[in-house]
C-alpha cells in the first residue's frame, strides 16, 4: 500500500510554478489544484499520518472490501483519542475552536434561555481563532451579538450599552463592517418623532445590509409616514441586495413580505397575495420571520372574510408553527387568539368572552425593560383609531362627533394611501351625510370609490357600504328639492327597485362574515323595501284605473295592469320570505350568542398550550 500510495502521489505536482500557477498536464496526469488532485494529496497525507495500529487496520479493512465482505470503519471513540490510529502533529496538539458553544447559544436563543445563551455565546467567542494570539480578537463581534440578543428581548437599555461598546471596538480593530452594524441597531434605539414626515432616514452607504435599509419601512410605517416612502425605501433595499454580493435569501423573502404588506395597506389585495404566495412557496418551516409573518397575514386576512375554520388550519398547520422560536411563538399564538376573539365578538358571544378568551389571552412578545421613557416608536395609525373611534359615536348617534374623527381617518388615509381605511371613511361620511339630509352627496362620494369595493377585498367594508348606499338611493327620493313633499308612486318604486341589488350583496356578506345583528338589519331593510314596493305598485293600479283606461288603450291597460299585479304578489312573496328569515336569523343569533366554548375551542387552546410547552423546552 506503501508502494501504491509512492505511485499515485507522482501524478500530481508538489509545487506550483514560480508565478504560483499550478503546473500544467504537460509533465504531471493531473492539476494540482484540481478537484481529483486535492483528493489525491489528501489521501496521501491521511495515509502517511497513520501509526503502525492504523496501517494494519486500514489494510485489514481492505482486504475485507477485495474479498467482498464487510469493510471496517467500526472505529470506536477510543481509536480516535491518544495516537492509536493517527500520529499527532503539531496542529493537533492545538486547541482549535469549535462550533457547538455557538449551536448551543442559538438553542437558548429559541427557546429564550438568556442566561444560558450569554454564557455559551461567551464560551464561543473566548476560543483561539488564530495561532498568532491567544487572544480570540473577535470580542467587538460578541458584544454585537450580546446587544443583538437584549434588542429581541426588549431589554433596549442593555442593547445599547453592548451596542456602544461594540462600536468602539470595533473602530480600534478597524472593523468597518461591525461599526456599521453598530451604528444601524444604534439608530433603531433612538426614539422617533411622532409628526409624520419629521425622521431623518438612513443613508445608503457602501455594504449597507439590505434588512437594515429595509427596517426603515416598518419605522416608517410606524411613524406615520406615507406609502411612497416606505416604497421608496423598499427599492432602495433591493438595489443594496443587487450591488452585494452576499445578498441572503433571508433578505430577498424579506423584501417580498415588505411588499405584500404594503399593497395590502394600499388596498391592492391581489399583489399582497401574489407576494406571500411567493414566499410560502420557496421557503420552509423555521427558516426566518417572513414565511411566518405572511402566513399570519393570510390567516387575518381569511379571519376578517369570515373564514375563521380556514384561518385556523393555516396557523395550527405544522408547517407553520414547526421551528417557531419563543418570541415567533408569542405572535402565532396571539393570531389564533385575535382570530377566535374576532369571530366571538362580531357573533356577540359575551360569554365566551368573558370566561374563556379573556382569561387565555396570550401575550404576543417581551415587554420592553428599559428605564425611565422607554424608547420605541409611536404608532400612528390614525385612519384605522379614527374610523373605529367614528364608528362607536356613529352607533351612539353622536354624527357631530363622528365628523371630526371621520375627516382625520380620510385626511390621514389619502395622506399615507391606506385605500382601505379610506374606502371605510368614506361609506362613513356618507352614513352622516344622509343623516344631515344630503343623501344624494353621499351616494356620490360612495359611487366615487364604488368600483373598488365591489372588488370584494374585504367583504365586511363592501356589505356595509351597500347597505349605506341602498339607504342613501332610497332618501334620497324623499330630499330632491323639498324634504317635506312626498314623492310620487313611480318615484318611490324606481328608487326602491335601485336600492334592492346592494341591499342583497349586504345580505350575503353580512351572511358570509357572520354578522348576524346587522344582518337581521338589512333583512328587515329588505322586507320594509318589498312591501312598500308593492304597495307603490298597488297606487299606480289604482292611479292607472282612473286616468289610463281610455277607450282607445283599455286592451294595453289590460295586458300591464296583469303585470303589474304579478309584481305585487311576488313582491307581496319575497316580504314574506324575508320575514321568515328575518325570525330564523334572529333565532340562530340568540342560539349562537348563548354558546360557551365547545370542545373544538377547547382543543384550539390545549394545542397552542402544548406548542408552547414543547418549544420552551431547555435542551440539553
Amino acid at each position: 500500500m506503501s508502494q501504491f500510495f509512492a505511485d499515485v502521489i507522482a501524478f500530481v505536482p508538489e509545487r506550483d510554478d514560480e508565478a504560483g500557477r499550478s503546473l500544467t498536464a504537460g509533465n504531471y496526469a493531473v492539476e494540482r489544484r484540481s478537484y481529483f488532485g486535492l483528493f489525491i494529496r489528501r489521501c496521501y497525507l491521511s495515509f502517511f499520518k497513520l501509526s503502525w495500529r492504523g496501517s494494519i487496520k486500514l489494510l485489514a479493512d481492505y482486504k475485507n472490501w477485495v474479498e467482498g465482505t464487510d469493510a471496517g470503519y467500526n472505529l470506536r471513540p477510543t481509536d480516535r483519542e491518544g495516537g492509536l490510529l493517527l500520529v499527532p502533529t503539531l496542529s493537533d496538539e492545538q486547541n482549535q475552536a469549535q462550533i457547538d458553544p455557538y449551536e448551543r447559544y442559538e438553542k437558548a436563543t429559541r427557546v429564550g434561555d438568556v442566561h444560558s445563551a450569554i454564557e455559551n455565546l461567551r464560551r464561543f467567542f473566548d476560543q483561539q481563532f488564530s495561532a498568532q494570539t491567544e487572544e480570540s480578537g473577535l470580542t467587538q463581534h460578541a458584544l454585537l451579538n450580546l446587544a443583538r440578543l437584549h434588542y429581541s428581548l426588549g431589554e433596549f437599555q442593555a442593547a445599547g450599552s453592548a451596542a456602544e461598546e461594540a462600536l468602539k471596538l470595533a473602530r480600534n480593530a478597524n472593523d468597518a463592517l461591525t461599526a456599521l452594524h453598530c451604528n444601524n441597531l444604534l439608530k433603531r434605539l433612538i426614539p422617533a418623532s411622532s409628526s409624520p414626515g419629521s425622521n431623518v432616514s438612513m443613508t445608503v452607504k457602501p455594504n449597507t445590509p439590505p434588512l437594515e435599509v429595509l427596517y426603515e419601512v416598518q419605522k416608517g410605517i410606524s411613524t406615520g409616514d406615507s406609502l411612497r416612502f416606505a416604497f421608496r425605501k423598499l427599492y432602495q433595499s433591493i438595489g443594496c441586495g443587487d450591488a452585494s454580493y452576499a445578498d441572503s435569501n433571508e433578505a430577498k423573502w424579506a423584501r417580498h413580505a415588505v411588499q405584500a404588506t404594503l399593497w395590502s395597506f394600499a388596498g391592492v389585495e391581489s399583489l399582497a397575495q401574489t407576494h406571500e404566495n411567493i414566499v410560502i412557496t420557496f421557503t420552509e418551516a423555521g427558516d426566518d420571520d417572513s414565511r411566518l409573518n405572511v402566513l399570519r397575514a393570510k390567516a387575518r386576512r381569511m379571519a376578517r372574510q369570515g373564514n375563521c375554520g380556514g384561518a385556523l388550519m393555516v396557523l395550527l398547520d405544522p408547517e407553520t408553527w414547526r421551528g417557531l422560536t419563543l418570541r415567533q411563538y408569542g405572535f402565532w399564538a396571539s393570531d389564533i387568539w385575535k382570530a377566535l376573539f374576532e369571530t366571538a365578538k362580531r357573533r356577540r358571544q359575551e360569554s365566551l368572552i368573558s370566561e374563556v378568551l379573556i382569561p387565555r389571552k396570550p401575550s404576543n412578545g417581551p415587554y420592553a425593560q428599559a428605564f425611565g421613557q422607554r424608547i420605541d416608536y409611536r404608532h400612528r395609525h390614525n385612519e384605522s383609531v379614527g374610523t373605529k373611534i367614528a364608528r362607536r359615536l356613529l352607533d351612539d348617534k353622536e354624527y357631530t362627533q363622528a365628523m371630526t374623527h371621520i375627516l382625520d381617518a380620510l385626511w390621514n388615509s389619502e395622506y399615507r394611501g391606506t385605500w382601505t381605511y379610506h374606502r371605510l371613511a368614506v361609506a362613513q361620511l356618507a352614513e352622516v351625510s344622509m343623516e344631515f339630509g344630503m343623501a344624494g352627496r353621499g351616494r356620490r362620494i360612495i359611487e366615487g370609490c364604488l368600483p373598488q369595493i365591489l372588488n370584494g377585498d374585504d367583504i365586511e367594508i363592501r356589505g356595509y357600504t351597500c347597505f349605506t348606499l341602498a339607504r342613501c338611493i332610497m332618501a334620497e327620493c324623499w330630499s330632491q328639492d323639498d324634504p317635506k313633499e312626498k314623492p310620487s308612486p313611480a318615484q318611490q318604486v324606481t328608487a326602491l327597485e335601485e336600492a334592492i341589488p346592494f341591499l342583497q350583496v349586504a345580505e350575503t356578506d353580512f351572511n358570509q362574515v357572520g354578522v348576524y345583528t346587522e344582518r337581521l338589519n338589512v333583512i328587515y331593510t329588505l322586507s320594509v323595501v318589498y312591501h312598500n314596493i308593492a304597495l307603490g305598485i298597488q297606487a299606480l293600479i289604482s292611479s292607472g284605473d282612473e286616468t289610463m283606461a281610455t277607450p282607445d288603450r283599455s286592451g294595453e291597460w289590460d295586458v300591464e295592469r296583469l303585470a303589474l299585479e304579478a309584481r305585487v304578489a311576488h313582491m307581496m312573496t319575497e316580504r314574506d320570505r324575508m320575514a321568515e328569515m328575518y325570525m330564523e336569523v334572529d333565532k340562530m343569533r340568540k342560539e349562537v350568542s348563548s354558546m360557551g366554548a365547545d370542545d373544538e375551542l377547547r382543543t384550539v387552546l390545549d394545542a397552542v398550550i402544548k406548542v408552547g410547552a414543547a418549544i420552551n423546552r431547555v435542551p440539553p
